[in-house]
């Protein structure tokens, strides 16, 4: 009795669920249905076209400060001020350092008062020499006299001469005490505070570099500058000009200017050094970063490009989705060329009047059928 209850209750479950699987399958029916009949995606499209490009070469460079000047002091005393701002530009000239001047200015006083006392000793040597020429002319001297005479007046010129370089000395490291920027450029940070006694055993106190405009150097193969060379022989070398790649991906607004070609390979790289200088008066590059340089020809070549963001990549490498004829998709390989602002060249895979989807790639997948829409000003 107990087993034919339990067998009614579990056919009465059955029988509940039966119709909520019927709705269900019904329900899966009908979007079955309505994913039939919905319309393919749409997608936006470009026509592909060419125009003019300059061709350019990229180079991975570094930069550096047109000039680099450590400041050391020349003569030693305790630092009384220091009146420059850590980081901050200064101009040439500007004092950096003083120097406790004290001890030095009481050596130019000496100085001044033994040139003095060479100056009086030598203006009698010139009367005592004076007198015993007369004296000589009368002959009421011996010419040991007048020779004596002589050589004093000699000695008192050495004297003076002396005197005068001392003085010229001291006044020299009374100057060194005001350490002054000898260029304008950044000062980067100090090595010592006031207070503290400095001197030519102090090392670099702190160091200036020149940024504006900022140098960059790069490396070309033997067999770039070989080739460089046998088409400049030719005549069919073309002209570039510098341009800078920052690290966000922008260029710097001014051109750059080839200053020269190193004057030897590096044995061990097998390269030449080429020096590019721009302008910098934002000091958007600061020296020793890695930058690229971009040689862009004069001479624009007619390429196709893409938007980048028509681009896409996989394990095959780089690849663009094309509409066909029949509105359906395929995946296109593509050989990428230099960039061109937000575009790209296409060197292979791609030719004029070619469709690819620009928006609403997400949506669609290679041999699926789209409904195209012609892109803004396509």
């Amino acid at each position: 009795m107990v087993y034919s209850g339990f067998k009614r209750a579990v056919l009465a479950l059955v029988l509940a669920f039966i119709p909520m699987v019927l709705a269900a399958c019904d329900q899966q029916d009908e979007a079955q249905k309505a994913a039939a009949t919905a319309p393919p995606p749409a997608v936006v499209v470009a026509a592909v076209s060419t125009r003019p490009v300059s061709s350019s070469l990229e180079f991975v460079g570094r930069s550096a400060a047109n000039q680099r000047v450590d400041i050391r002091a020349r003569v030693t005393g305790f630092l009384s001020e220091r009146p420059f701002e850590e980081g901050g530009n200064v101009s040439r000239g500007q004092l950096l350092y003083q120097i406790e001047p004290e001890e030095f200015e009481a050596a130019v006083n000496a100085a001044q008062a033994q040139l003095a006392r060479a100056n009086a000793a030598l203006t009698e040597a010139q009367q005592s020499l004076a007198r015993a020429r007369i004296l000589a002319e009368r002959q009421t001297v011996s010419q040991a006299t007048l020779d004596e005479a002589i050589a004093t007046e000699g000695q008192a010129k050495a004297d003076v001469a002396s005197a005068e370089a001392a003085l010229n000395a001291a006044i020299i490291d009374l100057s060194y005490t005001r350490i002054q920027a000898p260029i304008a450029g950044r000062i980067g940070s100090t090595s010592i505070d006031q207070g503290n006694l400095v001197g030519p055993d102090s090392g670099v106190l702190a160091t200036i570099v020149a940024t504006d405009p900022i140098e960059v150097r790069f490396a070309i193969t033997e067999q770039e500058m070989l080739n460089y060379k046998k088409r400049q022989a030719s005549g069919e070398s073309r002209s570039y000009r510098p341009r800078l790649r920052l690290v966000d991906g922008s260029l710097l607004d001014a051109e750059g200017e080839i200053i020269y070609l190193d004057n030897e390979v590096d044995p061990t790289t097998g390269t030449a050094s080429i020096y590019v200088r721009f302008a910098n008066p934002d000091e958007l590059v600061l020296p020793g970063q890695f930058v690229t340089v971009v040689l862009v020809s004069d001479e624009p070549e007619h390429k196709v490009v893409v938007p980048q963001s028509a681009v896409q990549t996989n394990q095959a490498g780089p690849f663009v989705l094309v509409v066909d004829a029949d509105n359906r998709v395929e995946a296109r390989p593509v050989g990428l060329g230099a960039r061109d602002g937000a575009d790209v060249v296409i060197e292979s895979g791609l030719e004029s009047g070619d469709s690819i989807v620009v928006e609403g790639i997400q949506k669609v997948r290679p041999g699926a059928a789209v409904t195209p829409t012609p892109a803004a000003g396509s």
